[in-house]
């Protein structure tokens, strides 16, 4: 009786034995009822122990192929191949990948990742362009520059990352924009500034301004802070070369509201709107006035007001009076005192470099004769008072810081 209960027990013992798994792989939670491709036996043939069989799956690895996988790169335990999940790298081919790139291990790769990249097949496109690390990209990246066919196309302008960031902080957002500011020759990232902070914040805009002939950003804002477009700046400027929108507006203010009204004051040699003023508030009203007096001679509103008040008050009877030298009218009455009554006879004496009636006067004292006067003056000679009779003093000259000795020639000699 013991015999047989002991052989029914050993047999009970064989046959389960024989059908299934092992205690270890039992406690891992397996029956033996499992498909044969996710059975234990598959389990093990990959190399995985019981006791890991689980920390496999909670790394979410849960095929014997797919865990035979990660041992086959070198991940033996399921923590290394849990730390490649964890940065975002979830195929073992993946991790080849990456290796072949030169980063073999999770902290190069969490380096590519954390400057953006996250594949193998983005970091092999900077590598394309000459990026070789993640450091180098991250460079890139804080420059506002986020792909290699972005960087590429920056480069082609000729431009070093340094001088891509300095026109990003400019406000310039694509290369596109940068070639087209550069189209313009604005090719510094303070001049684009200058055009935005105008209020002007395309290069498509600023060249209007600057095919007006307005080149310059603030001159550009005035007109536009004014409400007024490239063509009206453009027909002042080539008009009248006026530019800036300030004086434009003081045209305004004189009631001369276009460039053809400005251009005969202009032409009559009255180029700004204050001399304008200045010829009106003495009394002239037109440029066609204005340009007589400025042939006769005349080169400002003041001397124009103190002929028109004297008995010479046209650029007509002016006229000979100013071409002999005469400033002002009251110097007509300083020549006439001294006999000298035409004009004529004041440029015979302007002529050989008396310039006033006192002057003239003062030779006059001396000699008649214009011939020797003008050799004298020729000569360095001024006339002078020496006691009661007329003198011709040289005039001291200054040579190598020493004076020279003043030459006294008495009347008569």
């Amino acid at each position: 009786m013991k015999t047989t209960v002991l052989s029914t027990f050993l047999i009970i013992l064989i046959i389960a034995g024989c059908g299934g798994p092992p205690t270890p792989w039992q406690k891992a939670g397996f029956s033996g009822d499992e498909a044969k491709g996710t059975s234990w036996e598959a389990w093990e043939k990959a190399n995985v122990e019981p006791q890991d069989y689980k920390r496999w799956r909670a790394a979410g690895i849960t095929t014997p192929q797919e865990a035979a996988e990660w041992i086959h790169i070198g991940a033996k335990k399921p923590t290394y191949a849990y730390a490649w999940k964890k940065i975002g790298v979830n195929s073992p081919k993946e991790v080849r990948l990456w290796g072949k790139l030169g980063a073999h291990d999770t902290q190069s790769v969490k380096k590519w990742k954390e400057s953006g990249v996250e594949t193998p097949q983005g970091a092999r496109a900077w590598m394309k362009i000459g990026v070789k690390s993640s450091d180098e990209v991250q460079k890139w990246t804080k420059a506002g520059i986020y792909t290699p066919s972005d960087a590429q196309n920056w480069k082609k302008l000729g431009l070093n990352l340094g001088e891509i960031s300095q026109w990003k902080n400019a406000g310039v957002k694509s290369f596109k924009e940068g070639k087209k500011w550069l189209g313009l020759n604005v090719n510094k990232p303070k001049r684009i500034k200058e055009w935005k902070t105008a209020g002007i914040t395309t290069p498509e805009e600023a060249g209007e301004w600057i095919h007006a002939q307005i080149p310059l950003a603030k001159i550009a804002g005035e007109w536009k802070n004014a409400g007024k477009t490239p063509r009206e700046a453009s027909e002042w400027a080539e008009a009248i070369s006026q530019i800036r929108y300030p004086l434009v507006k003081q045209w305004h203010e004189l009631g001369i509201k276009t460039p053809s009204q400005a251009l005969p004051w202009v032409n009559a040699g009255i180029k700004t709107p204050q001399e304008v003023r200045e010829w009106m508030d003495a009394g002239i009203k037109s440029p066609a006035e204005a340009g007589l007096w400025v042939k006769s001679g005349l080169s400002n509103a003041a001397e124009m007001k103190a002929w028109k008040g004297s008995s010479f008050n046209t650029p007509k009877k002016a006229s000979p009076w100013l071409d002999a030298g005469v400033k002002l009218p009251n110097e007509v009455q300083a020549w006439k005192r001294i006999n000298v009554k035409t004009p004529k006879e004041v440029k015979a004496w302007t002529s050989i470099g008396v310039v006033s009636a006192a002057e003239a006067k003062a030779w006059l004292e001396f000699s008649s004769s214009k011939k020797k006067i003008k050799k004298w003056i020729e000569e360095g000679y001024i006339p002078q008072k020496a006691g009661t009779k007329s003198t011709v003093k040289k005039v001291p000259k200054k040579t190598q810081g020493e004076k020279k000795n003043s030459v006294i020639i008495k009347s008569g000699d």
